[in-house]
């Protein structure tokens, strides 16, 4: 038999080399087709402010002789963190200008009044890190914003639909026009990240460290989303079926899709985040018929307008305003 020429073999080796290279890209192709959304539809960088919720709270007091604050430099930086850049110990924090975990710039009028309320139990370590980080964060943004911290303060399972409803109730009584529901494990990495409502309901933590920083459905909503206080009362804010793990973001996601309202993003450079390790939380084994049943009657039988009785106390600290609620 005779033997292979070296040009035979040379044009073999490419073929393989060839096949190899196709499934590979195939390969990256259908891992990120089947696991996540690698590039999400977002509003373009450069419409962003013109998308933006610009409304005060009537609380804020405004000074005639100071100009109103600018958001072009903050939407148009590019200073960001790396996960493993972000600080575990603020020895040296200051806390210089916050009171009831509220603060507004002195130097200009802030256009945005925000609330951002964080539904909460058992995570100290993780709080530690929360409220010097975020402050630090904010602070620099030149908006109105207050911190609520709602603790379920007894031993029955976890119900993070009843917390961010009943911390929603506090901060419309507040008198905030916009919400920014916020896990306490998530921290911004990028400048840009302006916290602040959109005319549509934004998914603010698209781009998740966890998750590669890739969008895991399309649908998603949980972590961190912003929206206008009315738009969260007009889809009667979260259910409270939900015990447990698991349910109850998916469950908001159809509510707001029921009433015409479109999840809106921003691009994945402005929306990086990082998840602060923790054990998972109990799951909650009736999740996916509570949110076959939600689904079907769209939410208005259970949520804002239906919360069971609970025992609510509201105390102000420094760094936040804690929302203690037994249910």
């Amino acid at each position: 038999m005779p033997k292979r020429s070296l040009k035979t073999r040379i044009l073999q080796l490419r073929v393989i080399t060839c096949i190899f290279f196709i499934l590979s890209i195939k390969a990256v192709l259908l891992f990120f087709a089947n696991y996540g959304v690698y590039k999400y539809p977002h509003i373009p960088a450069e419409v962003l402010e013109t998308q933006l919720y610009k409304q005060r709270s009537p609380k804020l007091v405004l000074h005639k002789s100071k100009p109103d604050c600018k958001y072009d430099e903050i939407l148009g930086s590019t200073s960001s963190l790396l996960n493993w850049e972000v600080p575990r110990r603020f020895d040296d924090f200051s806390a210089q200008g916050l009171v009831n975990g509220s603060y507004a710039p002195e130097h200009c009028n802030a256009l945005f009044s925000v609330a951002v309320v964080v539904a909460y139990r058992n995570r100290q370590s993780q709080l530690d890190i929360f409220l010097p980080y975020m402050h630090n964060f904010l602070r620099k943004q030149n908006i109105h914003y207050r911190i609520y911290v709602v603790e379920q303060q007894d031993e029955k399972i976890f119900n993070k639909g009843i917390l961010y409803n009943v911390g929603a109730k506090t901060a419309l009584g507040d008198q905030f026009p916009c919400l920014i529901l916020h896990d306490v494990d998530l921290l911004p990495l990028d400048a840009a990240n302006l916290y602040a409502c959109a005319a549509s309901p934004r998914h603010m933590s698209a781009s998740i460290d966890k998750f590669r920083f890739v969008l895991p459905y399309d649908y998603l909503t949980g972590g961190v989303l912003a929206l206008k206080a009315q738009q969260f009362v007009a889809v009667n804010g979260f259910s409270n079926r939900f015990e447990g793990w698991g349910g109850e973001d998916d469950d908001f996601s159809y509510r707001l899709a029921a009433h015409k309202l479109d999840v809106v993003r921003f691009p994945v450079a402005m929306s990086r985040y990082t998840m602060l390790e923790h054990p998972q939380e109990r799951r909650n084994s009736a999740r996916l018929q509570i949110l076959r049943d939600s689904i079907r009657d769209g939410g208005a039988r259970d949520g804002l307008s239906t919360l069971p009785p609970v025992h609510v106390r509201v105390a102000t600290h420094r760094l936040f305003t804690l929302v203690g609620v037994r249910l």
